[in-house]
């Protein structure tokens, strides 16, 4: 069977489907630069001893005092972004046809959001699932673990955590804080990444074209799609 379809949306409105699960992908290196491939490394998961050469993540409570800020304002960016999603699907599918914009969809010329004074720096935007449609868009291997986090949780029965902060840890450079949020299907996302066979004239093809080995179909509203994530650089402290 497919990936899970869970209602996990940023209303989080939960509903456990019984359903045995394939096991989730081995996060793909990241390439950097021509010969180097950046590793991540579950730093609860480390054992006693030297640190290996590469990205240490640690997930962090939302809750916790140190990373509130990070938390509420990483999650304030996204749901926004998930808004300007929502409403840029619907407008464009209001006055074009499906197989029209299925390659402008999803805010591809979106830019970062302006720095706001007293208020952490957004470094990065990134929308990822388990189930991708776009290659560009494959977790990294921090990201895998959120998206494996919130799979468990649904497996389990549980609500998904709504926010997921997240800190890595790479030798010579500054900490990086990545704020993570569920995002479900919604009704207008499902022109798309509905049933193909309920698609509109002319869409499956243009994703077929697009998009050869597209895996994000099938889905109903509220489905768990993946997640939205924030990289961002945190105030600097005051002495």
């Amino acid at each position: 069977m497919r990936e899970t379809k869970q209602s996990a949306g940023l209303a989080l409105a939960i509903v456990l489907l019984a359903t045995s699960l394939p096991a989730a992908p081995e996060p793909t290196p990241t390439p950097v630069g021509p010969m180097k491939i950046l590793e991540y490394f579950d730093n609860d998961s480390l054992p006693p001893g030297p640190r290996p050469d590469g990205a240490i993540y640690t997930f962090v409570d939302s809750a916790d005092p140190s990373v509130s800020l990070l938390s509420r304002y990483g999650s304030k960016v996204i749901e926004d972004i998930g808004g300007k999603l929502v409403n840029e699907t619907t407008k464009e599918l209001a006055t074009k046809e499906t197989r029209q914009v299925v390659s402008e969809l999803h805010l591809k010329g979106m830019e970062l959001p302006k720095q706001v004074i007293g208020r952490p720096k957004v470094t990065a935007v990134k929308r990822t699932s388990l189930m991708l449609r776009d290659p560009r868009n494959a977790p990294d291997g921090a990201d895998m673990a959120a998206l494996k986090r919130i799979r468990a949780q649904l497996i389990a029965g549980d609500a998904p955590d709504k926010v997921i902060v997240q800190k890595i840890e790479m030798p010579g450079k500054p900490l990086e804080w990545r704020v993570y949020r569920p995002i479900a299907a919604s009704k207008s996302c499902l022109a798309c990444h509905g049933d193909p066979a309920k698609f509109s004239p002319g869409v499956k093809e243009a994703l077929d074209r697009l998009y050869p080995e597209d895996k994000a179909v099938d889905y109903s509203a509220q489905d768990w799609r993946g997640i939205i994530r924030v990289t961002l650089e945190p105030l600097p402290e005051t002495k």
